[in-house]
Parts: C-alpha cells; structure tokens; sequence
C-alpha cells in the first residue's frame, strides 16, 4: 500500500481541526496519536499508500526565506518559486523569527520560499507529487485495501488522491528541493499565517536532523518500512502542529485567532467528506496522534524531548499511539514462509508488509461497509496488544483470485485471545455465521471472499483468505506454529 499520500499532506482540514479545538480549548495543548500498511509510491503520496508513504512532506502551509533555487530533477516538471512582494516578505520573516524562538532550532541556510497560484498547484499535484504512482501501483494498493475491507474493489485509488491533494494543500515544503510555497489567496491572514508557521517548522526539523539522511524519510526506505515511517511522520507533524499552536497563542494577533476561527466555522472538505472512512482517519493521524505523541515527551522533559525523539526515533504507530511503549517497546519482526512458492506459477505478489497496531484498528472498526464496522473502543481495546506482524497478498492473474496471509504475534496470550474472540466478531459481520468453530478455530467456506480461516495459537493469530481450501491447507501446512483443524 502506498503511504507516501498521506505522509505529503499536511491539510487544510488539519490546520482547521486544530486550530478551532485550540481556540475552543478543546485540543490537548500545551506540554502536555499514519501509513499504513499499503505502499503505493507517490508518497505515502503514503498516504500516507496507506501503509506506505512517499517522503516529502508537502503539508499545506506556507513557507519562507529567500536563497538559490535547487536544480530540477530531469523529467520533472515543477512551478518556479514567484517571490513574495515586500510587505508579505516582511511577515514571513517575522513569523520565522517567531517560530526559531518557539522552537529554539535555528536555521543553518536559507530556504527558496514563494507563492504558487491554485492552477499551478493542481499541476504540481499531478505531475510532481504523483509523478511516480501509476496506475498499476494505484491498482495494487485498492487489491490490499480492498482484501483487508477498507475499499471497495473498484474505487479509483489514484484520482481520487489528486482531487484530495488539490482540494487540500494549502502550501507545503519539498524537502527534495528544499523550497516552501504558499498558495495564493485573497489574503494572508490568520490561516495562511498559522500555515506558515507549521511550515517553517519543517524546514527547521529538516535542516538540523536532516529529514532524508538523518530520519530516513525517503520514498524507497519508507515503501518498505512503513511502521518506521507512519511513526517518524507523526513525530514531524506533532512537533509542527504543537508549535503552530503554540504560535497561535502566543505571537499571533486577535486579527489571526478571528480569522481562524471564522475559518473554522465556513470551510467545506467535499472531497475529503467522500473520503472512505478509515482514510478520513488514516489522514489526520500524523497530526492528532502526532501532536499527543509529542504533547507526552514535553510532559517527560520539555522540548529537550523532543530533540532526543529526533534523534532516537519512534518506530512504529504503536509508540505513537501509546507513548509509554517509547523508546522501549520494537516491534516483533515476524518471518513468513515462501507463499509464492507454495502458490506456484500464475501467481503474483501485490503486497508483503507489517499491518500495525493502527491499521488492525482501523480494518476492525472502519471497513467500506457499515455492515462490519466495529465499535471503536472495541477494535482499540483488540489492537492494544499488537507486538507484530506480517502480512503478504497475492493475486492470479488468469482469474484475479487473491490470497491473504497476515500472521500476528501479541504482547501476551490474553492479549491475542481478546484480539482473536474481537475479529472473529468482525468476520461474522462480514461473512455471516461461520462453517466451523472451536475455541482456537473459526472457519467460512465458500464466501463471497473465498475460503476464510481465523486462528489462534498461544500468543500468535492467523487470518488466512484462499480461494480454495487446498491452497489454505497447502499454507497452514508451511505455518509450523499452526495446525490445520481437525
């Protein structure tokens, strides 16, 4: 699953949820829980895949500073940076200054910073932060997200991608090429502003820990170490988000908080609304998680922190969702068996990948249907316990038949049993009254789906889908920790 989308996306949407919780003082502020498990790669445009994520953070806000132009890379076409006018210039400058206090990082060069009109972004959207997905990749992601029951199988992954981007990115920082555009409007005012302050604030974490080197943001490691990513990009919008918050209570004027708030009270997210629920979720986690992941590590010790996650990071939306498990808590590397051996010829990888604790939450609780939507301090609950997994998706191609494996090891045996008893509540829903089961066994033959195995084995639980039970028992087979049922 491609998760560099959501990664890029900082939102409109965003900026407007925590701005009006801060000034209703409803947001966690002050000291004081994103990809995914898809990795298409325009990243995360990682979508946040959503489990996977391209790694640029094209956050809607603006961005500033004055330097030379980075080169284009061949083949891609991108809007020349158009300088602010002076007295725009001037308000940049004062809100870096403004943030550099706030944040106390200081710039080490200057950052190409510039305006860019709707259209030109629409363009960029298409050409650049997409550039890379295609249409196969989009098709490999609905596969996943489709077989895990988040998407419909149709759904047009891609399209939908671009019209969110344009109808969300209110500006945003490239950490390629290291340039900060603001998106022309009427005027700059109190969003616009607050954007800017969110942005900078990447540009800063970017220039002293160095977001591609240093924190590994970059497209190829995080199509493959999602878990990495998804918590690595809740670090960077937590830190963004809570200084932006802070500027808004601090340095900002009335003027700003009015035209925040009034903001807050008109905007409209169409787009976005038509979302499939678990990716209406999925795209607010770097920030909501992220700014309470990063409220707790200024309860433990102030912004020092901070600093010490940067360079110690977070490594899995489990330490994002449950401060308490970082640094300490890794996940468990799970290894799975050759399946594409065991499947043969006709067959073919879409997909091998950690789910994480996040997406098991959000299959159990925010499928496409309704129907088999559990409720969310359930799915919670079942998905606390997550320690590791793995899981691989398959498909033929003469038939478009689709095999899933997804091997889960939890932190206890109690923990694995509520997750087992909680997903064989959502297989119900989904599939109807099982064929079989036992107290370790749940079985569906002939599903729409295909042929659906649950199991558990102490600690360890197996959700296989097949589309014939001798290619279930063919993989149980090579599952030594599982036994086929009697």
């Amino acid at each position: 699953m491609n998760r560099r989308i959501v990664f890029s996306i900082l939102a409109l949407l965003g900026v407007c949820i925590i701005a009006t919780g801060i000034i209703l003082g409803v947001v966690f502020f002050a000291a004081g829980s994103s990809s995914s498990p898809i990795n298409p790669t325009p990243q995360e445009v990682n979508p946040t895949k959503a489990n996977q994520l391209p790694q640029r953070l094209d956050t809607p806000m603006p961005a500033q500073s004055s330097g030379g132009q980075q080169p284009v890379p061949a083949g891609t076409t991108r809007p020349t940076p158009v300088p602010p006018p002076p007295a725009l210039a001037a308000q940049m400058d004062e809100i870096q200054q403004q943030v550099i206090a706030l944040r106390g990082l200081q710039p080490n060069k200057p950052v190409v910073r510039g305006l860019i009109s709707p259209s030109d972004l629409q363009k960029k959207v298409e050409t650049d932060f997409f550039k890379d997905y295609t249409d196969e990749e989009a098709r490999d992601d609905t596969l996943t997200l489709s077989t895990l029951g988040l998407l419909p199988r149709n759904f047009d992954l891609r399209n939908f991608y671009l019209k969110l981007y344009g109808e969300q990115v209110a500006g945003f920082y490239d950490n390629e090429t290291k340039e900060m555009f603001v998106v022309e409007g009427p005027k700059f005012g109190g969003v616009e502003r607050m954007t800017y302050a969110h942005e900078f604030t990447h540009t800063l974490q970017d220039q002293t820990y160095d977001l591609k080197k240093g924190l590994k943001i970059d497209d190829a490691y995080c199509k493959i170490e999602t878990e990495y990513c998804s918590a690595v990009t809740a670090l960077l919008e937590g830190d963004a988000s809570l200084i932006q918050s802070r500027w808004l209570f601090g340095p900002a004027s009335n003027q700003d908080r009015n035209d925040i708030q009034s903001f807050s009270t008109e905007y409209s997210s169409p787009i976005y609304d038509s979302a499939p629920q678990y990716m209406q979720k999925d795209f607010l986690f770097p920030y909501m998680r992220g700014l309470e992941f990063v409220n707790s590590l200024v309860d433990r010790g102030g912004y020092g922190m901070i600093d010490k996650a940067f360079k110690d990071p977070p490594v899995s939306a489990e330490q994002i969702l449950h401060p308490d498990k970082y640094p300490s808590e890794k996940p468990i590397n799970i290894t799975l068996p050759d399946i594409a051996y065991i499947l043969g010829g006709g067959w073919q990888v879409v997909h091998q990948n950690v789910l994480g604790e996040w997406f098991t939450f959000l299959v159990l609780s925010n499928g496409e249907n309704e129907q088999y939507r559990l409720p969310e301090n359930l799915a919670r609950s079942a998905a606390a316990g997550w320690g590791g997994d793995k899981y691989a998706i398959f498909t033929r191609k003469q038939d478009g038949a689709v095999v899933l494996v997804l091997q889960s090891r939890w932190d206890t045996e109690q923990d694995a049993s509520e997750f087992f008893s909680t997903i064989r509540q959502y297989a119900g829903l989904r599939w109807g009254d099982p064929t079989r089961e036992d107290d370790t066994h749940s079985s569906w033959n002939k599903s729409p789906d295909g042929e659906i195995l649950l199991q558990q084995q102490g600690t360890d639980t197996l959700w296989l889908l097949t589309p014939d039970i001798l290619i279930q028992q063919s993989i149980i087979e090579a599952l030594p920790i599982f036994q086929p049922p009697a």
